[in-house]
């Protein structure tokens, strides 16, 4: 499941267009966790989380720790920090718990790069995709 959902995220023979800034823009749509900290996910882990730019808000389902997968929904905001570069931050609707704060670089339109604000070895790696697979949002369960 893991290996077709990330060539559902990725295109072929198109150089990717690079974004000078991030911003609701350029981060809307769908994206899926493809590199945790240099590594690839286990086979069957995912993290799929959509930006809605127009509200702020976002979904995110993961099964990370758990055979399950788990609906998230929140806000998040995009600021921009003199030395730091373009921060993302977000808040989880049900706990209220705000997420890391990660400076968002490398952007293209197919991957974007997200590093822990306080721990620069904590790095993610996000690669856009079209849609949720269908077996994912079938099997979650809402936190």
């Amino acid at each position: 499941m893991f290996a077709v959902g990330f060539m559902a995220c990725s295109k072929d023979n198109e150089e990717p267009v690079v974004y000078e800034t991030v911003n609701y823009a350029t981060i809307n749509g769908t994206w899926m966790l493809t590199e945790f900290n240099g590594k690839a996910l286990e086979e069957g882990q995912y993290v799929y989380i959509t930006f809605n730019r127009k509200e702020h808000t976002f979904e995110m389902y993961d099964n990370m720790g758990s055979m399950y997968s788990h609906k998230s929904t929140g806000t998040f905001e995009i600021t921009e920090d003199d030395e730091l570069g373009y921060v993302l931050t977000g808040e989880y609707d049900f706990s209220h718990e705000p997420w890391n704060e990660y400076i968002v670089s490398e952007m293209t339109d197919e991957t974007m790069k997200w590093t822990v604000k306080d721990n620069a070895e904590d790095v993610s790696v996000y690669t856009r995709c079209a849609e949720i697979p269908a077996e994912v949002l079938a099997g979650s369960r809402s936190l």
